[in-house]
């Protein structure tokens, strides 16, 4: 098959109801006859999802024979799923209802090792290649991985969601249209961000007025991915507290960068350079730094972990001007229900003036004068509450 012509050839040219109505339903019969489906995979059966992956395809205008192959990609087994829902003996069983070229796709797709895979298509890329260079086979192989992936990713854990982000994003332009329109749906790669934002004014310790922004969709979908999956990792430790008057139930805590000065003055950001794991925090600075706080350093970056029973006290983070604070919700979830909200005094803090829903990708920016505290979930909650905090100083004159 000339090259030029692989997309083309995933293609359904007629998209009707044909005689490939009957492979379909057939290859669902033997998968439906097959005790293994009906095994849990990722919260479904792997029956749902094996359809799910051939639904995808089809509703991207994939050929008949490679939405088959997606029915059955995992049906001898993977590198991650092990499981042989059908023998490799019954090769010539299956090809006798999905096809040959469906049956060698889908054990292709099997036997495949993905960490080659995608450095391959890493490499095409890197070297120029385009989709209408892309070889039928890898295309294949990579449309059904991506429907593989896309189908499990609403079930995924927050740690498995942005595993494959940096890949899927520059894979992205050798899919077809369709395909890619659905990544660039779920992740936001492109999309430009049209935040909404509420800006208030409140009371400030011995400052008069200080001002408080709630930011929503101010994060792009792949970042927020990112963040998430690292307040999913083993960063904690326990035993943090936000004020002195605090001397039990603390909550959790990572350090990121800076030091325990809330009032510093010293540029940390280097600290979060050439650091792998918290390249998401640095980035979500970067945006904050080019959006919201221009001119500003910032002096201390982490996180902080909340849990049931975990409140923390009521405190400003700085009595001087020019101190800031950045609060960024990074948890996956979050019901009404659960509690969690931050909220925000006037300057005796004799009541509260405002409170901060924590809606994952909420973003709070406010003057580090302005008094605050951050409220445990309620006992329902079976999430750990996370906040990325970066607390930043803008010298007079910025």
């Amino acid at each position: 098959m000339p090259m030029m012509n692989a997309q083309a050839a995933r293609l359904s040219p007629d998209p009707a109801p044909g005689p490939d109505a009957g492979r379909e339903a057939a290859a669902l019969a033997m998968l439906r006859a097959s005790p293994g489906t009906r095994v849990r995979h990722t919260d479904a059966t792997l029956l749902d999802h094996l359809q799910g992956v051939h639904d995808k395809l089809k509703l991207w205008g994939c050929r008949e024979d490679l939405c088959l192959a997606g029915l059955f990609h995992s049906v001898y087994g993977t590198e991650h799923f092990r499981r042989q829902t059908i023998p490799i003996a019954a090769r010539p069983r299956v090809a006798g209802v999905i096809g040959a070229a469906a049956e060698e796709m889908a054990f292709q797709f099997c036997t495949l090792d993905t960490r080659a895979f995608l450095a391959d298509i890493e490499s095409f890329v890197a070297g120029g290649g385009t989709r209408g260079a892309l070889d039928a086979e890898r295309a294949d192989l990579l449309h059904i991985f991506v429907a593989n992936w896309l189908e499990q990713f609403p079930r995924m854990r927050a740690s498995q969601r942005s595993s494959h982000i940096g890949f899927l994003r520059r894979a992205a332009a050798l899919l077809d249209p369709a395909a890619a329109a659905e990544l660039e749906a779920v992740f936001g790669f492109d999309r430009p961000l049209t935040p909404h934002r509420s800006t208030s004014a409140l009371e400030a310790l011995d400052r008069g007025v200080g001002t408080l922004q709630i930011l929503d969709d101010f994060v792009p979908a792949h970042l927020r991915h990112q963040l998430s999956a690292l307040m999913a990792r083993n960063i904690w430790r326990y035993g943090w507290k936000a004020a002195d008057t605090q001397t039990r139930h603390f909550f959790w805590h990572s350090h990121f960068a800076g030091d325990s000065d809330d009032q510093g003055t010293s540029d940390c950001e280097h600290e979060l350079h050439n650091r792998p794991l918290i390249a998401p925090v640095l980035a979500l600075w970067h945006l904050i730094r080019d959006q919201l706080a221009p001119g500003h350093v910032p002096v201390r970056v982490y996180a902080n972990g909340h849990t049931y029973g975990g409140d923390g006290h009521v405190h400003s983070d700085a009595d001087q001007p020019g101190h800031f604070t950045s609060l960024y919700y990074a948890h996956p979830e979050w019901e009404a229900n659960w509690g969690g909200e931050t909220l925000f005094y006037n300057a005796d803090r004799s009541d509260v003036v405002k409170a901060a829903y924590p809606r994952p990708g909420r973003l709070v920016h406010f003057s580090g004068n302005i008094f605050h505290a951050a409220r445990s979930p309620s006992r329902d909650c079976p999430a750990l509450r996370s906040v990325i905090v970066i607390k930043t100083y803008c010298p007079p004159g910025a």
